[in-house]
């Protein structure tokens, strides 16, 4: 958000996830700021920032040294929703002096949305295709996730949306209830952590598993690798994942 809301010679420093192409939307502009940080106390103190953005599951005890050396730092929460997001650019907005900039930022957003909707209110009644995310550890996420909100968004039917999810949005899937749900499409891992080639290797397994052969998904060639910099979008760049899901799943209404 920062990254298109302010002159990035404004920015002393960004997280070091901003310069990972497999995970972060904005590798190119986070080029143009001199560091990349992780949370450390005294560098960051050292730069002497005007504001500081962390997010609110930030060690609290990191929080207090950083305030007590005189730096203000606003904890933002994970948007979720696309008002949630639509919310916080335009707080982000008012904090750095830019909120003309939120403001065009949101308009774009409401427009490229808009004209999701536009084309997905031509699928015949009945015809919304249900979508699962299966995880190498076996899971899925489920209502109330950004997930969740960009399946929705995408003219879609989370699979798992009504199962109960655990604490982190998680909804567990054996193989037996993968099987039950079958979903339409399969949406697994662009990215594995701590692993370049994690990602691949999964979908190699997954799709050749002699169970999972049986998935409508996987027999129909609709297990798709999404990739990470999207499916984990809480910022304006969730609705590149919305057309990006819209698209592979109705490709005859985004030519």
């Amino acid at each position: 958000m920062l990254l298109e809301l302010v002159d990035p010679a404004r920015l002393v420093a960004v997280t070091a996830f901003a310069a990972d192409p497999a995970i972060s939307n904005v590798t190119e502009k986070a080029g143009r700021v001199p560091r990349k940080l992780t949370m450390n106390v005294e560098v960051l103190v050292s730069l002497k920032p005007d504001l500081l953005f962390a997010a609110n599951w930030t060690e609290a005890d990191k929080v207090k040294q950083l305030r007590d050396a005189g730096i203000p730092v606003y904890l933002t929460g994970t948007g979720l929703t696309v008002d949630g997001i639509k919310a916080k650019i335009a707080r982000v907005g008012e904090l750095v002096g830019e909120p003309a900039g939120a403001g065009k930022l949101l308009d774009a957003m409401d427009a490229r949305l808009a004209e999701v909707q536009r084309r997905l209110a031509k699928l015949p009644a009945g015809r919304r295709l249900s979508v699962v995310d299966y995880t190498v550890w076996g899971a899925a996420q489920g209502k109330g996730s950004s997930w969740d909100e960009i399946v929705r968004r995408a003219g879609l039917v989370n699979g798992v949306g009504s199962i109960a999810a655990d604490e982190w949005g998680q909804v567990p899937l054996s193989k037996e209830k993968l099987l039950e749900i079958d979903p339409d499409i399969l949406i697994l891992p662009g990215w594995t952590y701590d692993d370049p080639k994690g990602a691949d290797a999964f979908f190699a397994k997954t799709t050749a598993d002699p169970v999972l052969k049986a998935l409508k998904a996987v027999k129909e060639g609709r297990a798709y690798r999404m990739p990470e910099s999207l499916k984990t979008a809480t910022s304006q760049y969730l609705v590149d994942a919305v057309e990006w899901l819209a698209g592979t799943a109705y490709p005859e209404l985004f030519k």
